[in-house]
């Protein structure tokens, strides 16, 4: 159900810096999400956005190469593909997807999937790929690094003991929005998610394309979970979702963050990467977490049961809980990161913005989306299509 996030713009992260003020919180916070898609100069086929740049072979004598299928930011670096080829001699070519549901469809569906060495799931389809046995567990005496990942991140409720994945970011959604305009037009700025009903009429908006995100938050705003299957609760949240239309430009996961600066919009709620590279952008911008809480979630990287040479998964999984690429890693997109050990190697203009680390209390207050059995998520696209095509 969680349609595309995070998306990879090296260029909006060494763009002019603006950064919100406040005290840093403890380092066992959840954080963020990737930057908008831009393939760059350097993709092998331009008209294949999905398809990212390859490593150049170094001392690649046994001519294996890995495939990684993920997130874009996961799958676009080149200077990381080298330095892994550079270490190990192994050849690196990544592949992006959109979305979770079209991961596993693609797995299922092509047989291009035995392909796939890495695989980069969020926290609640990591949960859906072992239930279908199509994940390797994990021979943790093969990762000399592993003791890097901070400990309060190896025994998530989505994949206990970490037997089959590790945590590599962690993310949040929250509101992103142009203070000055928002102060001209309304003369206060959002602190929870009820400034959206409480200003409808003078409020240009726009929420994610998401429907569990979405139709979530609606549901938390009533006191209920993330992850209802009650069908009156559902009910209730579609309908607070419809009082609210009045003040929706669009539903949209990616294309805000212009228009906002701008002051065309005056609120978007936006995953944490995308808030936070916005915020690094323009001094008028602020993303703030609901003083209510909100979601969080974890990208994991797996190793699919078809994987054709594990070794190479193992090595790539090693290479990037280095302090050094994790940190580097967390630096390009926005992210925050499961690894203590990068996290004296980020630099504090990052960890200084008060979102970037997220509250102990704002924590306590969060969901984490989890899986759903198919007949609720069925009630779900219902009122999710209703929504977004404007039907009552």
């Amino acid at each position: 159900m969680r349609s595309s996030r995070r998306r990879f713009l090296k260029n909006s992260i060494y763009a002019a810096s603006a950064f919100a003020t406040g005290t840093t919180v403890s380092s066992c916070g959840l954080f963020s999400a990737g930057p908008p898609n831009d393939p760059g100069t350097n993709n092998p086929n331009p008209n294949n956005p999905n398809v990212s740049p390859t490593s150049e072979p170094v001392n690649n004598s046994s001519d294996r190469t890995l495939y990684l299928y993920g997130w874009a930011n996961y799958v676009t670096d080149p200077d990381l593909f080298r330095e892994f080829t550079k270490e190990t001699g192994i050849a690196v070519k990544g592949e992006s997807f959109d979305s979770n549901e079209v991961m596993l469809a693609r797995l299922q569906a092509s047989g291009d999937s035995a392909q796939y060495g890495i695989i980069y799931p969020s926290d609640y389809m990591v949960t859906q790929m072992i239930d279908l046995d199509l994940l390797t567990e994990l021979d943790k005496d093969k990762l000399s690094n592993l003791e890097n990942l901070d400990q309060a991140f190896l025994d998530p409720s989505y994949d206990p003991g970490s037997a089959y994945s590790l945590p590599v970011s962690l993310g949040t959604t929250g509101l992103a929005y142009n203070s000055a305009a928002i102060i001209e037009e309304i003369g206060s700025e959002p602190e929870d998610w009820q400034f959206m009903w409480e200003h409808i009429d003078r409020l240009r908006l726009t929420l994610l394309n998401d429907p569990r995100e979405v139709m979530g938050m609606a549901l938390h705003t009533l006191n209920y979970s993330y992850n209802s299957d009650n069908g009156d609760e559902l009910q209730a949240a579609f309908e607070r979702l419809q009082d609210l239309k009045p003040a929706v430009s669009k539903f949209d996961t990616y294309a805000w963050a212009e228009p906002l600066m701008a002051g065309d919009y005056l609120i978007s709620m936006a995953y944490s990467g995308d808030g936070l590279n916005a915020v690094r952008q323009n001094p008028d911008i602020k993303y703030i977490l609901p003083a209510s809480g909100t979601s969080i979630w974890t990208d994991a990287v797996v190793i699919p049961k078809t994987a054709p040479d594990p070794e190479a998964a193992y090595a790539w999984i090693d290479f990037i809980m280095q302090p050094e690429i994790a940190a580097r890693m967390s630096e390009e997109s926005s992210y925050g990161t499961a690894n203590k050990a990068a996290l004296p190697k980020i630099k504090e203009e990052l960890k200084d913005i008060p979102a970037w680390l997220p509250s102990a209390e704002i924590l306590a207050k969060s969901d984490r989306l989890v899986k759903l059995p198919d007949e609720v998520l069925q009630v779900y696209e219902g009122y999710w299509t209703r929504l977004t095509t404007g039907l009552g």
